[in-house]
């Protein structure tokens, strides 16, 4: 996979990430409405990425952008949204698992822990990060 360019972000004073240059935004407002993303990608495979390592991350998204669309259009659709956004521009896919942990006994192995993990990956066309933008913003209004 072709390397980005990769620039800081500041999410407070303790923590900084390394996104790709272009998405610095997008993953900045995400935290400062306290939802955590853990990885993004400006152009997978001619895909923007954007990872929610924690469902219910995921699920406070939507329904930020739901609300969103209720007050916009009400019983009537008087204009795009991010919630039409999502739901006809982009593909989600989810992946679960077994939290793992380091074998105490092991430095080589891992154990499971029993938790289960649900991550959740958005992608849509990169041709298309100009209208998520647009939309993002209009949601998560930015600090």
């Amino acid at each position: 996979m072709e390397e980005h360019e990769q620039v800081e972000v500041k999410i407070d004073d303790d923590f900084v990430i390394m996104v790709d240059n272009g998405m610095e935004d997008i993953v900045k407002n995400f935290f400062h409405w306290e939802i955590e993303t853990c990885n993004s990608c400006i152009d997978y495979r001619g895909s923007v990425w954007i990872e929610f390592c924690d469902f219910e991350d995921w699920k406070k998204f939507l329904h930020l952008a739901l609300r969103n669309n209720i007050e916009i259009n009400g019983s009537c659709h008087k204009q795009d949204t991010l919630w039409d956004f999502l739901q006809e521009k982009v593909n989600v896919k989810l992946v679960f698992d077994e939290e793992l942990m380091e074998d105490p006994n092991n430095e080589d192995k891992v154990l499971g822990t029993g938790v289960l993990v649900i991550c959740v990956g958005l992608i849509f066309p990169i041709e298309l990060l100009d209208e998520f933008k647009k939309l993002f913003f209009e949601v998560l209004k930015p600090e």
